[in-house]
């Protein structure tokens, strides 16, 4: 609200100096105190992945989630680790392991040789990591890894001096990944009518976006005092089930939780 509101406020602001630099008395008290306050905009919240990027962009890191949570269900469906996983296995000897990161940076360098290469920030729901990418593989995927995006990488991994090393030999989007994982649905829950229209409203969009695959069935859980119990509805069509659909039901007003069937 108040990002929204910044330029109310700084006029605001601008007004009450210029009040208390005219050098006149307000018959209602001090210099700028009957100017009246700025209301900040009635405005909805981020969605949840707008919010995580603030969070990061002003802190560093992310404090309400992750921008992976919503994938972790397909990913695991395609045989992607998490860093915590990798890191128990490759104890036992070196491997070559899928993992998803979102990338929080990226620095290249060049050889003695001249040739280009990269260590790359990423980070998971269980950890941060880093990768080395080589002239090759940085060439065929540099513009996956801009900060903010969202990979799954193939790395070699081995275990040296109590680290988990990673040497990248690909790269490519999350979404490419998980869009044909399929297999699941979703499982609404409601906590007041008023949601169901949202709701509705979002699956019948996305239902109509033909580049959207991963299809699956959507059930809504009814929850409400006025409710005998708890109410299963099973809608008898399937509707895209990806990561962002299920983020964005996940945002509306009065759905308490998203799950995956």
């Amino acid at each position: 609200k108040v990002l929204d509101s910044l330029d109310a406020l700084v006029n605001y602001s601008a007004a009450i100096h210029d009040q208390k630099a005219s050098n006149q008395v307000s018959l209602f008290g001090e210099a700028g105190d009957d100017l009246p306050e700025p209301r900040l905009s009635p405005v909805g919240d981020w969605l949840p992945n707008e919010k995580l990027a603030e969070e990061h962009k002003a802190i560093g890191f992310y404090l309400s989630g992750h921008p992976l949570d919503d994938y972790m269900a397909a990913l695991k469906r395609k045989q992607v680790m998490t860093l915590e996983e990798v890191s128990q296995k490759v104890q036992g000897g070196p491997m070559i392991a899928k993992l998803a990161g979102s990338v929080a940076g990226k620095q290249e360098r060049k050889s003695a040789k001249g040739n280009r290469f990269a260590f790359a920030q990423l980070s998971d729901p269980t950890g941060l990591y880093e990768i080395t990418i080589f002239s090759d593989t940085l060439e065929a995927c540099r513009d996956h890894l801009e900060t903010g995006s969202n990979v799954v990488v193939t790395a070699e991994a081995t275990f040296e001096a109590e680290q988990v090393k990673l040497l990248a030999r690909a790269v490519q989007p999350i979404d490419t990944v998980v869009a044909d994982a399929g297999g699941a649905g979703l499982k609404v829950y409601l906590e007041t009518p008023d949601a169901v229209p949202a709701v509705a409203g979002l699956l019948t969009r996305a239902k109509g976006e033909t580049n959207l695959r991963g299809r699956g069935p959507v059930q809504f859980c009814l929850m409400h005092p006025d409710l005998p119990g708890e109410i299963d509805i099973d809608l008898t069509d399937d509707f895209p089930v990806n990561p962002q659909i299920k983020g964005a039901i996940k945002s509306l007003p009065g759905v308490l939780q998203v799950e995956d069937i």
